[in-house]
């Protein structure tokens, strides 16, 4: 737009010397103004250039008062009035815009009629048409700009939203990812681990020779083997090896074997007619039973244990329930729960989480006294609800 205004100045400006210069009677005092004007235009334009409103309209103002004098010479420079009302709509605010037009407007028709000595319809009609046609223009432009620079703004907004959406998803992902880790490792390695020391310890105060020291320490070996397959499979991204290979039954009927070995007597029992249901709903199932085993087994001091597997029409669950000390869940596992200064605490949160993504809920029922009996469902029909990568 600058470029075509100095082209437009400098055509409009040549044409007008070129005629005023052959028709008039003093071409040097032509010649001076003539470039006068057009250094106070070129100069000024640059010396006004990304600097603030007000010197670009002195600047303006200015230009006006040296095109007056041009129009008085010769009327060959009326038709720098279409430039002049551009500017004049671009740099004044209105209403002072359209006052300025008006005066550029009558300078154009009274010069041209003064020097032709009649007013002539053209020359009225001409330059007021031709001068509103130059303020249009230039408003169309104006709004051009001004919606240009707003999709600006917008896509410049746009793009820092998807930014920080990026970043956030990426966080998102990233607590996600050390959510099922942590859960992971805590259902794997980390039970077998306190099994490990649990039988460690009975191990540690019987005679070497003891044939139940020897069990005691066989099973903490099978369990260590057990911990390292498990960390093995799920470094590689595999389910629990006892599920793939005999099933959600044999591994419930295990883990019962297993917690009765390390003197705690648990029960298996199973009710309902068998279905197949998908391996995450199994590995759910199967992980909140070792976690609630595990909790009876460190910290109710249970004389028995007994775990139930039910298949309905249209859901399947598992219960464990003991008769040790209790507890107050709400205390214990609520919102309000204190943090544990040995990191523990963390079973119940993953078994609900788990337990949740395949559509299910989790029910713990218990007080002091009076045992522990926890309820994990999960609707066959639910759909899965996909956790964050």
């Amino acid at each position: 737009m600058l470029i075509a205004g100095h082209v437009l100045f400098t055509v409009l400006l040549t044409l007008g010397a070129i005629r005023a210069l052959t028709t008039t009677d003093s071409p040097i005092s032509v010649a001076v103004a003539i470039a006068v004007v057009a250094a106070w235009y070129y100069g000024g334009a640059a010396w006004v250039r990304d600097k603030g409103l007000t010197r670009q309209r002195v600047w303006l103002l200015v230009l006006l008062v040296g095109w007056l004098a041009l129009v008085m010479i010769s009327s060959e420079f009326i038709w720098l009035a279409f430039l002049f009302a551009m500017l004049a709509w671009h740099l004044i605010p209105l209403p002072w815009s359209i006052g300025l037009e008006v005066l550029v407007a009558v300078i154009a028709v009274v010069g041209y009629s003064w020097h032709q000595g009649a007013v002539v319809a053209g020359a009225v009609f001409g330059p007021v048409i031709g001068i509103a046609s130059a303020a249009v223009m230039t408003e169309v432009y104006q709004r051009l700009r001004s919606q240009s620079e707003e999709r600006k703004m917008l896509l410049d907004e746009l793009i820092r939203t998807q930014q920080a959406l990026a970043v956030r998803e990426r966080e998102t992902g990233r607590l996600a990812e050390r959510e099922r880790l942590a859960r992971d490792i805590h259902d794997t390695v980390g039970q077998s681990l306190a099994s490990v020391i649990l039988l460690l310890r009975a191990a540690m105060g019987q005679d070497a020779t003891d044939q139940a020291h020897q069990t005691q320490l066989r099973t903490a070996l099978d369990t260590t083997l057990t911990a390292l397959s498990e960390t093995r499979r799920f470094v590689r991204g595999l389910g629990p090896e006892v599920i793939e290979k005999h099933g959600l039954r044999s591994a419930l009927g295990t883990l019962a074997a297993e917690a009765t070995a390390l003197g705690i007597p648990t029960t298996f029992a199973e009710y309902g007619r068998p279905q197949q249901i998908p391996l995450p709903y199994e590995v759910a199932l199967l992980r909140a039973a070792q976690e609630a085993v595990a909790n009876a087994r460190t910290h109710a001091k249970p004389t028995s244990v007994t775990i139930t597997l039910t298949y309905l029409d249209d859901e399947v669950s598992i219960d464990i329930i003991d008769d040790g000390i209790g507890f107050n869940p709400a205390e214990a596992t609520g919102p309000a729960a204190p943090p544990r200064a040995d990191g523990s605490g963390y079973g119940l949160t993953a078994m609900r989480g788990r337990i949740h993504e395949c559509g299910g809920q989790v029910i713990i029922e218990s007080e002091p006294g009076g045992g522990t009996a926890l309820h994990a469902a999960i609707p066959l029909e639910a759909p899965m609800i996909e956790s964050q990568p």
